[in-house]
């Protein structure tokens, strides 16, 4: 691309902070390993792997484009085991009675042990304890992990050229793809955000995004060599791994706008029948034309706003149009997950979907 003037960018103070040393490390993991075994005896930590780095970056090309800018960003994956459990088979590629957590921070030093440890204890329970659904109905309260999950697999209808034509088949009659719940933002340039940058991957200002506002389908996220259609701007998108891979479109932090007002408990309270999912041990399957999704999930039945008996080994399935006009509201915990760029949702309450079994 030609160059393009980036306008002007703060950059965040934790780029200073140093990078996690071994000792700290440590400490860290050892701390939610303790936290874990308070949280749910007999549990244990299996595995926890810490990834910190930073980089320093210049990019140069003969169109005229010159930039430098740093990044860090810290990994850390965490597997959960509790003995003796029969969890659901056939899932994923771990024991019974092991969950998992994929997280990424700008700053090794958000990580909250004791938070992390009652994600893995809820999971973990759930996982053990819980039992399947042959088919059910009701309200669905889907975790921030849950409604990314299907945020990932549904990409195809809100990044590319090719993302009008798929919408297009999802709409309703007054032109719309969801309900006023729904809003898809994104931003390369999110403040606090793990990948927040002033350029993308090409050396191109980043800048926010509104892909769908309050259920109106406004744009998809295209790169420069992407926006044939003139309606469509194109953004700073183009991601690069690494020195030695090729830039390539996609979304940096892609988020479903929450409710600011709206505690997860609001929510929790709201839901006379249903149930509570918080955990996707699995990829969704989808079926963009002939509009299905089918994505593994666990979590608790909810009678009046309280947790019931938990579920395992089963799906939650249904129509995307159903989902996505489905969406009753949205809580204010905007959580992240680093899935092919930095993916996120808050706690979202859906109906018109179904729970069945394998």
């Amino acid at each position: 691309p030609d160059a393009a003037a980036i306008p002007a960018w703060r950059e965040p103070s934790d780029l200073e902070a140093p990078l996690t040393g071994e000792r700290d490390g440590v400490a860290l993991l050892d701390a939610l390993a303790q936290a874990l075994a308070e949280e749910l005896p007999r549990s244990r930590l299996s595995r926890a792997v810490l990834e910190d780095g930073a980089s320093d970056a210049l990019l140069l090309s003969s169109r005229g484009i010159e930039h430098r800018q740093r990044s860090r960003l810290a990994a850390l994956y965490l597997e959960a085991h509790l003995p003796g459990a029969d969890g659901p088979a056939g899932e994923e590629d771990r024991p019974p009675g092991t969950v998992s957590l994929y997280l990424a921070e700008r700053d090794a030093r958000r990580f909250s042990p004791a938070a992390l440890a009652r994600r893995l204890a809820d999971r973990l329970v759930v996982r053990s304890q819980g039992r399947s659904r042959k088919l059910d109905r009701g309200e669905f309260l889907l975790a921030p992990s849950v409604a990314v999950a299907l945020l990932q697999g549904l990409l195809p209808l809100f990044a590319g050229p090719g993302a009008p034509a798929l919408v297009a088949a999802l709409q309703d009659r007054r032109g719309r793809l969801g309900s006023d719940t729904l809003t898809l933002f994104d931003d390369g340039r999110l403040s606090g955000g793990a990948l927040e940058a002033p350029a993308d991957g090409e050396g191109l200002p980043t800048r926010e995004v509104v892909l769908v506002e309050e259920g109106t389908f406004r744009q998809p996220l295209v790169a420069w060599n992407q926006a044939s259609d003139p309606r469509h701007r194109p953004s700073g998108c183009s991601r690069r791994a690494s020195y030695r891979d090729v830039p390539a479109p996609g979304p940096t932090h892609l988020w479903i706008a929450p409710d600011r007002s709206t505690p997860v408990a609001d929510l929790l309270a709201a839901v006379s029948r249903g149930y509570y999912l918080i955990e996707a041990p699995g990829p969704p399957r989808i079926d963009l034309e002939g509009d299905r999704f089918s994505l593994p999930v666990s979590g608790f039945e909810l009678r009046q706003g309280r947790a019931q008996s938990p579920i395992a080994g089963t799906h939650l399935a249904g129509p995307i149009s159903a989902f996505l006009h489905g969406l009753q509201a949205a809580a204010r915990d905007l959580t992240f997950f680093p899935l092919g760029g930095m993916l996120g949702s808050p706690t979202l309450l859906a109906t018109g979907l179904e729970l069945r079994g394998r």
